[in-house]
């Protein structure tokens, strides 16, 4: 068996936004999945049950529009219905990232939208929507997530419940996408307690 992999430097990018995700605490475990269009109707896609920081680049799966895995050993994420959902709708994504990303999470959990509170966040993000809930994996889920990112302006969303999920040009897009919104989380979190709540109201 030949040991090169298709669309190499696409492998390189995806690794290295997996292992950026993993080191600044977006996701633990085997949590998490994130995707890349690579041609049309070709795509990288993170295999179920391995951590974002052990995945190789061989080990990421190479799959068609049907989910079928043409290059790579392993299960395909269970989200991966969501993903292509998002790709059908968006021409002008090309990256996906999903977390389980805990500030973010606590607001999903909690049923809330994450405040932007920051002029960056206000201008970047503009608006992230909150997900209903559904079983991870159902065709609910992904129906629901295709409505909401069917909207241009959309680059990231709470999972109700469950974690986020942001989009971009490609992966790293994505990616810094995840990021913001975590920060924005985190910065509302703070700010609430730097300044509780009934204090706002006098």
């Amino acid at each position: 068996m030949s040991e090169t992999y298709s669309f190499s430097k696409e492998r390189r990018q995806f690794r290295e936004v997996c292992q950026r995700a993993f080191t600044l605490g977006l996701q633990v475990s085997t949590g998490g999945n994130l995707s890349m269009r690579v041609d049309d109707g070709i795509y990288l896609v993170k295999p179920s049950g391995i951590s974002l920081f052990d995945l190789k680049e061989e080990g990421i799966l190479l799959m068609d529009r049907n989910g079928v895995v043409v290059e790579g050993k392993g299960k395909p994420t269970k989200e991966w219905n969501s993903h292509f959902n998002i790709y059908q709708v968006r021409e002008d994504v090309n990256g996906i990232a999903h977390y389980h990303a805990p500030f973010a999470t606590a607001h999903a959990v909690a049923g809330k939208e994450v405040p932007l509170l920051t002029i960056h966040a206000k201008r970047i993000l503009v608006k992230v929507p909150l997900i209903g809930l559904a079983k991870e994996g159902s065709d609910e889920l992904s129906t629901m997530v295709r409505e909401v990112f069917a909207h241009e302006a959309v680059t990231a969303a709470l999972l109700s419940g469950h974690g986020v999920i942001a989009v971009g040009k490609d992966l790293l897009a994505a990616q810094n996408m995840a990021e913001l919104l975590e920060e924005s989380a985190k910065i509302a979190l703070l700010s609430r307690l730097v300044e509780p709540q009934h204090h706002h109201n006098q």
